[in-house]
């Protein structure tokens, strides 16, 4: 299954430019593993490579938003 992400960057790219890190958990929290939305650490392994969080529905690969993991808005 392909989709794109908006890297803050080099802007949107094919998901197999990136590597996925895992998905973004608050301090104590374990994997949610549920179906609808959740934010992702991405790393642009075959453009700037940076890593980027992404809001991403896991049933329709539909990404809703895209910053630097550092916080910064794209």
């Amino acid at each position: 299954m392909s989709f794109f992400l908006n890297c803050p960057n080099c802007g949107p790219r094919d998901v197999h430019e990136f590597r996925y890190g895992g998905e973004v958990l608050g301090a104590g929290a374990t994997g949610s593993n549920l179906p609808g939305p959740q934010r992702e650490r991405w790393y642009h392994r075959f453009g700037c490579r940076r890593w980027l969080v992404a809001e991403r529905d896991v049933r329709t690969n539909e990404v809703m938003r895209t910053a630097w993991l550092d916080g910064e808005a794209s």
